[in-house]
C-alpha cells in the first residue's frame, strides 16, 4: 500500500453512522482498539487515486454528485481480509455498483474492490479475538448511503 493518496468514500447517514460506532464502542469497552485510522467516519471506499490526480478526482467528484442521490443500503454480513482486517459488508446494490463504477479500476494495493467498512484492523490473534464479539452483537441492519 502507498504511503499517500487520496479516497473517494460513500459516508453514511447519521442515524447508520451511529449503529456502526456502537460496535465499534463495544470493541473498545472489550479492549479492542486497532491499528484503522482513528476519527474517520464510517464509508464505503469506492476508489484511490494518485495524489498528482487531485484536480482530475475534483471534477469526477463534481460529475456523480449531479447524478446520484442518498440510496438505501443493507448492510448484513461481516467479514475477513486475511486475519488481519474485520470489517461489514453491505448487500450491494444496483445503485451501490453504478456509484462505484464511476471510480473502478483505482485502488493503490492493486487489489479488486469489495464494498465494506472497516470495523477493526489488527494483528490476526486479536482479529480472531474479537470476531465472536462483533458476530455475537452485529444484526443486519437497513441504513443510507
Amino acid at each position: 500500500m502507498k504511503d499517500k493518496f487520496l479516497c473517494v468514500m460513500a459516508q453514511y447517514d447519521e442515524e447508520t453512522e451511529q449503529k456502526l460506532k456502537k460496535i465499534q464502542k463495544i470493541l473498545l469497552d472489550n479492549g479492542f482498539k486497532g491499528k484503522q485510522t482513528p476519527n474517520l467516519a464510517n464509508h464505503i471506499t469506492l476508489g484511490t487515486f494518485e495524489i498528482s490526480e487531485e484536480e482530475i478526482l475534483k471534477e469526477k467528484i463534481k460529475r456523480v454528485s449531479n447524478n446520484f442521490h442518498s440510496f438505501d443500503i443493507k448492510l448484513n454480513n461481516i467479514g475477513l481480509f486475511g486475519l488481519d482486517v474485520l470489517f461489514i459488508s453491505p448487500l450491494v446494490s444496483h445503485e451501490l455498483l453504478n456509484l462505484q463504477k464511476y471510480f473502478s479500476s483505482n485502488y493503490a494495493d492493486d487489489l479488486d474492490w469489495t464494498a465494506h467498512t472497516t470495523v477493526l484492523i489488527d494483528i490476526p490473534d486479536v482479529i480472531q479475538r474479537a470476531l465472536p464479539l462483533v458476530s455475537e452483537k452485529f444484526k443486519g441492519f437497513r441504513g443510507r448511503i
